[in-house]
């Protein structure tokens, strides 16, 4: 039988994570997802060329200068395990995106379209793909589930195939409820749950 430290370094990180957007969202996930110990990711990618400012009180929270750009704050913060690309995503620079899983946490506007060329894009490549679905609602319980079945935002994706798996109230912003943190937490908790199962089924 293995010992303890044998063990230990069999649980190494695993695979690479491409995270779409850093936002409220986005920025909780790359924290969690490079928090957990023994295990996760290798390498983080964030894209997002937005700067924080005095409304960005999470980033603020956990140590960002106003002025100061959210990718470039947790690549500060982390090192070499993040490399922060001050760049928003869209249909022309797909061939940025690298890994095993891409997590999508972009807002405001029509994301759609972006969402939908990011999930085409990684299918192709055998990226793994996990999203959104309604960050508004007070009480919600929050859902995983196949982009394919779901009900709320998630569904305009028309995706005709499985394998993308979103994460939600199932809110819309015509519903008129908050965002809240509490609902933030409780998706990027899910949404770090589903990207490392699958990193764990790397070998």
């Amino acid at each position: 039988m293995d010992s303890i430290e044998e063990l230990e370094k069999k649980l190494t990180q695993k695979g690479e994570v491409s995270i779409v957007g850093c936002g409220r969202l986005g920025v909780r996930v790359a924290f969690d997802l490079l928090e957990v110990h023994r295990g996760g990711p290798k390498k983080v990618y964030l894209f997002d060329n937005a700067k924080i400012d005095k409304n960005d009180i999470i980033h603020r929270k956990l140590g960002g200068k106003i002025g100061e750009y959210k990718v470039k704050f947790v690549e500060r913060f982390f090192g070499e395990r993040v490399e922060g690309v001050v760049e928003n995503i869209n249909e022309n620079n797909l061939h940025l995106l690298s890994g095993d899983v891409i997590i999508i946490c972009i807002a405001g506007g029509d994301t759609i379209p972006t969402t939908r060329a990011i999930i085409e894009h990684a299918k192709k490549h055998g990226m793994k793909t996990i999203g959104t679905n309604g960050v508004f609602g007070i009480e919600e319980n929050i859902k995983i589930c196949d982009a394919k079945y779901a009900k709320g935002p998630a569904q305009f994706l028309n995706l005709k195939e499985e394998g993308h798996i979103v994460v939600g109230t199932g809110k819309f912003i015509k519903d008129f409820e908050p965002i809240t943190p509490y609902t933030l937490d409780e998706m990027t908790k899910k949404m770090v749950i589903e990207c490392l199962k699958i990193l764990n089924k790397i070998e």
